[in-house]
C-alpha cells in the first residue's frame, strides 16, 4: 500500500505528515495486536518505509478504470526502505532527504548507510522512533 503527501498540490510540512501518518499507523497496529493476542491470535507486524523527493504523478488507466498513481526513484526508495524494515528492529525507516524534512520535528535514529536493491550508492537510513509525536 502506497500513500502520496505533496501531490497533486505541494505540501510544505509533507515530511511530517507521512512521518505523522506513519506512527498513526503503527499504533493502530499496536491496539489491534492487544486485541488480537489476547484472543490467542499472532501479532499483526507492519513496516514503513517513507522517501522524500520527485515522483511522477497522475492517473492511468482506461476510460472505465483509471487510478491515480506515482512512479520514480523515490517510490522505489520507499518500497526498498520498507522492505528494509524486515531485516532491522525498527518498524519504520526513511531516508535523508525526509530525515532532513523532519529536523527538529520527531526524534530519528540513524541506522547507517544501506546498499538498497537497485541502487549503486549506499542510502543514509533513520530509524522513525516509535515514542516520537
Amino acid at each position: 500500500l502506497m500513500a502520496l503527501f505533496g501531490a497533486p498540490r505541494p505540501l510544505g510540512d509533507a515530511a511530517l505528515c507521512a512521518a505523522r501518518c506513519a506512527l498513526d499507523m503503527l499504533e493502530m497496529i499496536d491496539l489491534l495486536n492487544a486485541d488480537r493476542t489476547a484472543a490467542g491470535q499472532t501479532p499483526v507486524q507492519i513496516g514503513v518505509g517513507i522517501a522524500t523527493g520527485s515522483v511522477v504523478a497522475g492517473y492511468t488507466g482506461t476510460q472505465h478504470r483509471a487510478v491515480y498513481t506515482c512512479i520514480g526513484d523515490t517510490v522505489n526508495v520507499a518500497a526498498r526502505l520498507e522492505s528494509h524494515t524486515r531485516s532491522t528492529q525498527h518498524a519504520a525507516l526513511v531516508d535523508q532527504a525526509t530525515a532532513a524534512g523532519l529536523a527538529g520535528t520527531l526524534e530519528l535514529a540513524p541506522v547507517g548507510p544501506v546498499l538498497l536493491k537497485g541502487k549503486s550508492n549506499p542510502v543514509e537510513v533513520f530509524a522513525l522512533t516509535r515514542g516520537a509525536r
